[in-house]
């Protein structure tokens, strides 16, 4: 078997799909959390008596360009695209909610614990029911995703209190309850971002890398309107003088979510969305495991029977999808993957 013909083939297509999905979030997410709870004066300080990093837009603005660059390459060396194909209005409507949602669960770990951050954003059904309950769709929802949502919530609650009962947020409750509110609007915009985008798929069946330019460019412009008129920027500014280390870890948090979105369709272009909801959810529940253990975070009986009943729930939710949306998913996946990437392939082909 010649070389062109083992990179072509499925074991090896998933390998890279699960390697590159699982290498660049899982040290993307232990990057984050260094982000919001590192000393990067150099000082060896006690935890709390240090100005730690909260510039949850950075991140978000940052990725923003790198990924916006990436794509913008693509689509005109590859795909020979210098325009989207969406309008404007649709544009900024998927740029607006995705800034929201990414920009709210960065800026939660200024108030919570990483764990419970990821566990939060680990389920598409509480978003898509949250949705539902406030803009009140009356949707397809079967008795095995109200399920699996109240699995998920009632892990989360459980983990929250028991790190209150503990100590570890006893002390600072209202930032607590801060972090919650903003992962709950970030879950509330992922689910509305599901919703733009299937209309705008449907009207004008834009390609992923269309969708990725544009949402980067019209994103970063509002994650820097937001940050100028916030004053973050200035406070960010003056923060990386003081502490240049933190650039670095910025630049890694950049690099690796670019290169998670590039396997994420690498995923999609290869193979179905089930696979990707698989390698998307259990990749979420090692990222939990590695930082539990790579920090050293303690872990009660009942916080770890939360992250139990949280994961539970994603896979009963994965496990439902199968059947109940197998068949939509495919023909919408199949007729996304023909019309942006197959004339290209047929092409190169003759």
């Amino acid at each position: 078997m010649s070389k062109a013909n083992t990179l072509n083939s499925k074991p090896v297509k998933l390998l890279i799909a699960v390697g590159g999905i699982y290498t660049s979030y899982i040290y993307f997410g232990l990057t984050m959390e260094k982000l919001f709870n590192t000393d990067y004066s150099g000082q060896d300080r006690p935890k709390g008596s240090y100005p730690r990093f909260t510039f949850g837009f950075a991140t978000t603005l940052f990725q923003n360009i790198f990924c916006f660059i990436l794509a913008g390459l693509v689509n005109r060396i590859y795909y020979k695209q210098s325009k989207s194909k969406m309008d404007l209005k649709s544009e900024l409507s998927i740029a607006t909610t995705s800034f929201v949602s990414v920009f709210l669960a960065a800026q939660s770990l200024s108030y919570v614990a990483f764990p419970i951050q990821a566990i939060m954003k680990s389920s598409k059904i509480i978003s898509i029911l949250i949705v539902s309950l406030i803009l009140r769709i009356k949707g397809q929802h079967t008795r095995s995703q109200y399920i699996c949502g109240f699995l998920i919530t009632t892990g989360i609650v459980i983990f929250n209190l028991a790190s209150e009962s503990g100590g570890k947020h006893g002390s600072d409750q209202g930032t607590s309850i801060i972090g919650l509110v903003a992962l709950l609007i970030s879950l509330f915009c992922d689910g509305l971002l599901g919703v733009t985008q299937g209309e705008v798929k449907r009207k004008f069946n834009p390609s992923s890398w269309d969708q990725m330019e544009s949402l980067n460019k019209w994103a970063g412009l509002i994650c820097l309107v937001v940050a100028l008129v916030s004053g973050q920027a200035h406070s960010f500014i003056a923060f990386a003088k003081e502490n240049p280390a933190v650039i670095k870890d910025i630049a890694i948090v950049s690099i690796l979510g670019t290169l998670g979105q590039v396997f994420i369709f690498y995923t999609i272009a290869n193979f179905s969305a089930l696979l990707l909801s698989i390698v998307t959810t259990t990749r979420k529940f090692f990222t939990v495991l590695v930082s539990i253990v790579y920090y050293n975070h303690e872990m009660s009986s009942m916080q770890w029977m939360s992250i139990g009943l949280v994961f539970l729930g994603v896979f009963i939710e994965m496990s439902g999808g199968k059947g109940h949306h197998g068949k939509t998913v495919k023909a919408e996946e199949s007729k996304e993957v023909k019309t942006a990437d197959d004339a290209k392939t047929v092409k190169k082909q003759a």
